[in-house]
C-alpha cells in the first residue's frame, strides 16, 4: 500500500522536475554548438517571433573550420593518447568510443578488455549476445566475469547516452541516470516504469501503469512523455553522417603569457530576438481570435528559448572561466600541467548540481593552439593531488630525457617523479608507460 504523503510527493515532484519547460531548458543546455544553430534555425523558420539578428558570422566561422580544416593542428600534447583523433570531422560510432576510452586512464588489460566490448556494439548502439561475449574474454584473458561487467558500465558512461546497453530497457534506464533529475524518489519511479511497464506504456496503457505505481494517471502521462521526448531508443543512429561534423563551443588563445578566452557560441553564434512586428499585430485590436490565440502561443515558445539559450550561455561561460582559471598552465604546456577539477568542485563553486554540470559539458569542446579538447578532459579526477594525464605527461619527460644507453626502469622512472610530491605505484609507472607506446626497459636497452 502506498502511502498517501508519498503519492503528494511524487504528484508533485512529477509536476515540478518533469515540466515541459524545465526539461526544454536542460535539452537545450546539453545541445552540442552545431545543434543549438539548427534549433535556432528551426525556431526562426516555424515560429513568427523568432527573428535571427546576427548570422553571417557563424557561417563565415563554420566555412573557416571546414576550409582549415587541413591545415588546423590536431591534437598532439606530446603524444597523449586519447586526444590525437578528435577532430572536426565526421565520426563514426566505433571511433567515438575509442577516444573517449583513451581518456580513461585503464591498465592494459583493462582497456583491451573494453576495447573488445566496444568492437562488439553495433550500429544503433547496443551490444549482442553479451554473455557469449563476456565468456570468450574471459577466457582469452583470464579476466573475472566482474572484471567484463565493469569494463562495460565504464563504457556505459560514454556518449551518446545509452551507448553499451544490452536492450532497450537498459539503454532507457541509462540515460534516465544521467538526465540529472534531482530528485532520487522520482528517479526511482520513472525507472521502475521503465523495468515493469515499458510494454504498457507503449500501448498507451496509463492506468494500469498508474495503479501499479500508486501515482495519477496524469503523472504517467508526464513520465510516457518525458521518455518520448528525451530519451533516444537508438543512441548510435546519430553516427555516420556526412553532414556531423565537432564545432568548439570556446577558443583560447595565448598572447605574450596571458591567456584570451573566446566564447565561439557568443562572439560568431545567431543572435535571435523577438519580432517587434508581430508583437505589434498581437496588440492590435484588429487581429482576429484565432490569430490572436495563435501568436500568444508562438510567443510564449519564443521568449522560453530567448531564455533556455540565456540560461545555457550564462551556465557555459561560467563553467569555462573556472576551467581556464584552473587550468591556466594546461593550455601552455599541455598535459603535464594538468590539475584536477572534479565536476562536484565546479558544481559547489556555482551552486548547481553536479548533474547540471555534467549536462553543461557533454558533447563540448574547446578550441586551443594545439587542437580541440574535449571540455570533460579538462575536467579530471583527483589521483594523489594531481590528474592522471599530469602524471603520464610527466612519465614520458622522464622517459624522452633518459640515458638511451642504460634507460630507466619503471621503479626508477617512479623514484624520479616522487621527488616532485608525485605518489602513484611502480604497477601505475607501467601501465602509462605502456599506454603511451613506450617499451620496457629491456627492450629500450636492446635498441
Amino acid at each position: 500500500m502506498v502511502e498517501l504523503g508519498f503519492y503528494q510527493n511524487i504528484s508533485q515532484e512529477l509536476q515540478i522536475n518533469l515540466s515541459p519547460r524545465l526539461l526544454n531548458m536542460l535539452r537545450i543546455l546539453s545541445l552540442p554548438y552545431a545543434d543549438v544553430v539548427t534549433e535556432i534555425e528551426n525556431a526562426s523558420e516555424e515560429n513568427p517571433f523568432v527573428e535571427i539578428e546576427k548570422h553571417e558570422s557563424l557561417t563565415e566561422y563554420l566555412d573557416y573550420l571546414g576550409a582549415n580544416k587541413k591545415n588546423r593542428k590536431e591534437i598532439d600534447f606530446d603524444g597523449h593518447p586519447g586526444l590525437e583523433n578528435i577532430k572536426g570531422s565526421p565520426k563514426k560510432l566505433h571511433e567515438f568510443l575509442l577516444e573517449q576510452l583513451k581518456l580513461m586512464e585503464l591498465d592494459d588489460e583493462d582497456f583491451e578488455i573494453a576495447q573488445d566490448i566496444i568492437e562488439a556494439i553495433n550500429n544503433r548502439g547496443y551490444i549482442e549476445n553479451y554473455e557469449n561475449l563476456k565468456q570468450k574474454i574471459c577466457d582469452d584473458f583470464h579476466a573475472s566475469t566482474g572484471l567484463v561487467d565493469a569494463m562495460l558500465e565504464t563504457i556505459q558512461t560514454f556518449e551518446p547516452e545509452g551507448v553499451g546497453a544490452r536492450d532497450l530497457k537498459e539503454c532507457l534506464l541509462i540515460q534516465v541516470k544521467e538526465f540529472g533529475l534531482e530528485s532520487a524518489s522520482l528517479r526511482q519511479v520513472i525507472e521502475k516504469a521503465i523495468q515493469t511497464h515499458l510494454d504498457d506504456l507503449g500501448q498507451n496503457n496509463f492506468q494500469k501503469v498508474a495503479k501499479s505505481l500508486g501515482i495519477p494517471e496524469e503523472g504517467v502521462c508526464q513520465i510516457f512523455d518525458f521518455i518520448k521526448k528525451n530519451l533516444n531508443p537508438n543512441p548510435g543512429s546519430n553516427f555516420g553522417d556526412e553532414t556531423q561534423m565537432i564545432v568548439p563551443s570556446f577558443s583560447v588563445e595565448i598572447k605574450e603569457e596571458n591567456i584570451k578566452l573566446i566564447n565561439l557560441e557568443e562572439t560568431y553564434g545567431p543572435k535571435i530576438c523577438i519580432s517587434a512586428d508581430y508583437q505589434k499585430m498581437l496588440k492590435d485590436p484588429k487581429t482576429d481570435k484565432k490569430t490572436v490565440e495563435f501568436l500568444k502561443e508562438r510567443l510564449e515558445k519564443a521568449k522560453e528559448l530567448v531564455e533556455n539559450l540565456r540560461k545555457r550561455g550564462e551556465t557555459s561561460q561560467a563553467i569555462m572561466n573556472i576551467i581556464v582559471k584552473t587550468q591556466k598552465d594546461f593550455f601552455d604546456m599541455g598535459p603535464k600541467k594538468l590539475f584536477p577539477l572534479e565536476q562536484k568542485t565546479l558544481a559547489d563553486q556555482l551552486g548547481l548540481h553536479p548533474s547540471t554540470i555534467s549536462r553543461a559539458l557533454a558533447g563540448k569542446y574547446v578550441q586551443t593552439p594545439k587542437g580541440m579538447v574535449p571540455l570533460r578532459f579538462l575536467c579530471q579526477r583527483e589521483l594523489h593531488g594531481f590528474s592522471p594525464a599530469f602524471i603520464k605527461a610527466k612519465v614520458l619527460e622522464v622517459i624522452s630525457k633518459e640515458d638511451k644507453s642504460n634507460p630507466l626502469s619503471d621503479q626508477e622512472i617512479l623514484k624520479i617523479i616522487e621527488k616532485e610530491g608525485i605518489r602513484a605505484s611502480r604497477r601505475t609507472i607501467a601501465s602509462y608507460r605502456r599506454q603511451l607506446g613506450v617499451m620496457p626497459v629491456e627492450e629500450r636497452t636492446s635498441l
